[in-house]
């Protein structure tokens, strides 16, 4: 069905560890039929795709030159959006939010890794300071990482919180545990 898929061992492990191959870039599609809409939903800080300044709102047109919006070489489209190993190159065209005109990178796949917690800030509103936490995977690094920024906002003060889970495809239950217990 649509709402199952699988990894194979090595790829699950290299996940659950907070790592995976790729630009860093995590994709969101509006439309997955001509007229395609690809954007950036957000980009691993420390990642090509962070490296090269893409960030969330981006809209990718082209891919290796094949038209990502209207075209139909879908091996092209694939190979380059979802590259098989590390060091391949593919270049693309994108549409940085709020830009007048497209830009071309090209971006080298490698082993990212991924920071399960990206954001934690602090927000001040007129019933007092609310939390923030982005939370993007339920994987091992993400414990530390979670117990650090329950505690920066309990130093400051927080009392509300916002856990941003938009992008959380899941994980690790023991996490979750670990994250409603805190």
């Amino acid at each position: 069905d649509r709402f199952h898929f699988w990894y194979d061992t090595p790829t699950w492990e290299g996940l659950e560890q907070g790592s995976s191959s790729g630009y860093g870039f995590e994709l969101a599609a509006t439309s997955t039929t001509p007229p395609r809409k690809y954007y950036i939903a957000y980009s691993e800080p420390d990642s090509p795709a962070g490296r090269a300044g893409i960030t969330r709102g981006a809209q990718i047109l082209t891919v290796d030159g094949a038209d990502l919006v209207n075209g139909n070489d879908l091996d092209t489209l694939n190979a380059g959006l979802f590259p098989a190993t590390d060091g391949e190159d593919h270049t693309f065209t994108l549409l940085d939010l709020g830009a007048q005109s497209p830009r071309t990178v090209t971006l080298t796949s490698e082993t990212v890794t991924i920071a399960p917690v990206q954001t934690v800030s602090t927000l001040s509103t007129a019933s007092g300071s609310v939390g923030y936490i982005l939370f993007n995977d339920h994987n091992c690094p993400a414990e530390g990482q979670l117990i650090a920024g329950i505690e920066q906002l309990r130093a400051a003060g927080v009392q509300d919180l916002v856990l941003d889970l938009r992008y959380n495809g899941g994980g690790l239950l023991y996490i979750a545990s670990q994250l409603a217990y805190m």
